[in-house]
Order: C-alpha cells, then structure tokens, then sequence
C-alpha cells in the first residue's frame, strides 16, 4: 500500500539536490535548479538508486544517462512494462516536474513488492535524462536516445559554455555515443508516465487526477540574426546594423502571428548577444524558438508565417537593411501525438477505483512519453493537480494528490503486468 510519509520524504530528498535559495528574489523562494546530463542530475539518479536496491531491483544506467531500476517477473524474457517521469528541472524550476514522476512510480512498484505482489513479466522504473533540454536545448534527451528519434547531430551540440553533449556524457563515465542507448520497442509491453498537469484544469475543477488523450507537438531551433558591431556613441542611428534591435521585431512579430492561431503558443525564452559589451552595437543576436500546438498545421502555419515576415522585417520600410542576414538551426521536433486507447481505459479504471473520476485532457506541455508513443509502444499518462504554475518555484502539487495517483499507478501495473 502507497505510504504517504514515505513519498512525502522521496520528494523532500530530491527537491534538496540542486536546491537554490534566492533571497534576492524572494517572491521565488526556493527553487531546484538540476539540469539535464550534469553531477547534480547524476545525484538524483543515486538517490532513486538507494530506494529502489533494497527492494531486489537490478539497477542500469544506459549510454544517454537514462536509469532504470528493473524488478523481476516469472518470465524474465517478456515484455516489460516501463513507469517513470524524469529527473532533471528547468534553471530556478519547481521541485514537482517530473521528479513528481519519479517518486510515484518508486512508490508504487515498491508497494507491490512490499506486499508480495508476483509480477508475470518485469517491471521497470526509468528516470529520463534531460528531458528539458535546459542545456543543451534538445528536449526530450534521454527518451529521444532511447527510441532512436534523437537528431543526427545531438552528440555534437553544445552548451554556452562550448561544452558538448558527447562531452558531458563522458564527464558520466559514459561513451559519448546516445545512440548507444536504443531499445527495442517490441521489448516493451507498456509506458506509463505520471507527472504534475502543469495546468489549471484539474484545479478548477476539483479533481486530484486526470488521464491524457494526446500530447502537442512542439519545434524547437535556434535563431542568429547578423547584425554589425560598432561603437554606442560615434554610430549613429541611420548607420547602425543593430542585430538585437532586429531580433527585437522578429520576437514580436511571433507573439503576433502564435496568438492568431488557435491553440498555438510561442516562445522565446532564451536571448543572447554579441559582443555583450554595453558600449557596443549588438552585432549577434541569438534567440531560442519554442512553437507548440495540439495540431501539426498549426504548428506549421506559425513557423511559416514567422520566416517569412523575418525576411521582410530584415530590410525596413525606408528599404535600408536591418541586418546582413540570419539563420535557422533546427534543434528538435516532436510530432503530435496520441496516447494508447486500450491504456487510457486502463488508467481511467484505475483512477475511478481510489474514488476520482478523472477528466480526459489533451496536454500542452512535451512529455517523454511521446517519444516510446510514436515508436509504438502502448503509452498512458496520469495527471496529478499542480498549482501556482509550473517551471517556477512556485509550483505546487499536494503529496494526497500523488499518493491517490500511486495507488491508481499501482492498479494499472497490477493489470499490465500480471500480478
């Protein structure tokens, strides 16, 4: 049976890793700042580690720093059944994203053993190496690695710091090499994914939990403008090619053009320039680009229509160039994906069995669990109710709450793998 106490002290361990205390910005409070494919990622794998041992788990850490904790079933050959979230946070992030996940899927698969549960084919519990793309800037990291949906050049990226992806996996004591990481999809019988809703849905509605339908499709690149870097006073305005004065109208023109499309989003949530100096016309500008939309099209239509309008917006409506020029890197996409009917049944059963009658949501954030989705594998996942936002210390979702989603978690693996 789920202990309260005890998921309580599996989620007050990993929010102490990485934790960050900012009295400056005291609004925040506290925050977890664990970023993907690091040391502190790497003590947050030890810890899911030391509960899952004593429980008879053989424990594995693949080549793209994806872990799992794999319990045993009669038959040691079937297809397994996966149940995790990941481990990682966005920078100055809450402490449930994901880690949430982890601790759930801990919990409930621990519980089975404690009470003698016999599985028929083995259970796995995954924790996801970084899923966020805070560093590196491909999300879904781990899982992509796992079933063969990385980019060809993701080894290759790298941080601002020059450091890159193949580096840090063998600063892991890791090859380098993700794709070394691939699973056999037809090995896998199930994935099972809990996480927080990061939404107000569940919260509006008074609901503990609620099962997902289909996950957004998100795009995900890297955007340089090339502008000319010169002196602040002895430039003057009419002679300046000023590369974040003109990043400035393409960022507009993408709040303009996702707000006229339904459902669509976009962001940019990371900005840089060059030569950084405050005497200096900006002559690099480098802006991150994050579209997302429940419907390809749409994801498509804002894309589009941003990249065109940028090559107007280049040149001003006196015909004088705003820039030399810019470039698109595509970093990452992730389709739109539908979860499995037969599992969501199986989830919904689950839920309405520890007394919730979950809503079925559509969700808006990017999830590993579209990744063994589209590789075909049954894929379900469990929302718990969050509050006060998410990717912020502020977010908030209640150990109650998450430990009703363990024991639905725990009837779900029950059925899947036939203990």
């Amino acid at each position: 049976m789920t202990s309260t106490a005890r998921l309580q002290h599996r989620i007050d361990e990993l929010a102490a890793i990485a934790r960050v205390d900012d009295p400056v910005r005291e609004i925040y409070g506290t925050s977890v700042s664990r970023l993907g494919l690091t040391a502190d990622e790497q003590r947050a794998r030890d810890a899911v580690a030391a509960w899952c041992a004593p429980h008879g788990a053989r424990l594995r850490l693949d080549e793209a720093a994806n872990f799992y904790a794999r319990f045993p079933g009669t038959d040691p050959d079937a297809a397994v059944v996966l149940v995790g979230s990941h481990l990682d946070s966005v920078p100055m992030g809450g402490r449930f994203d994901g880690a949430l996940g982890v601790c759930m899927a801990v919990e409930a698969v621990v519980s089975l053993v404690e009470a003698g549960a016999r599985f028929a084919r083995p259970v796995e519990v995954v924790g996801w190496a970084d899923e966020e793309g805070a560093r590196f800037g491909v999300g879904l990291f781990g899982s992509s690695a796992a079933f063969r949906r990385l980019p060809a050049h993701a080894a290759a990226l790298t941080d601002k710091s020059g450091v890159s992806i193949a580096d840090a996996l063998r600063a892991l004591n890791l090859s380098g090499d993700p794709t070394r990481a691939a699973r056999d999809p037809k090995a896998i019988r199930a994935y099972l994914e809990p996480h927080i809703e990061q939404g107000p849905r569940l919260e509006r509605a008074g609901l503990a939990l609620g099962v997902v339908s289909d996950i957004v499709g998100i795009y995900h690149a890297r955007v340089t403008i090339e502008g000319r870097a010169d002196h602040a006073g002895a430039t003057v305005m009419e002679a300046r090619l000023d590369a974040l004065v003109a990043a400035t109208y393409a960022i507009q023109a993408l709040e303009r053009i996702a707000g006229s499309v339904p459902d669509a989003v976009g962001t940019v949530g990371e900005i840089s320039v060059r030569p950084g100096a405050k005497n200096v016309v900006p002559g690099e500008c480098t802006f991150s680009l994050d579209i997302r939309a429940p419907k390809q099209e749409s994801i498509d239509r804002v894309k589009d229509e941003l990249f065109d309008e940028m090559r107007q917006l280049m040149r001003g409506p006196d015909g004088r160039a705003r820039s030399r020029g810019w470039k698109v890197e595509n970093l990452h996409q992730v389709p739109v994906t539908p979860l499995d009917a037969g599992i969501r049944e199986i989830l919904v059963r689950s839920a309405r069995e520890v007394g919730v009658e979950p809503p079925i949501l559509i969700s808006g954030a990017g999830h590993d669990a579209q990744n063994p989705s589209l590789a075909g594998i049954p894929t379900g996942m469990i929302f718990v109710r969050s509050t006060g936002g998410s990717h912020t210390p502020t977010e908030l979702a209640s150990t109650a709450d998450a430990a009703l989603g363990a024991q639905a978690l725990e009837l779900a693996i029950r059925e899947l793998a036939g203990a």
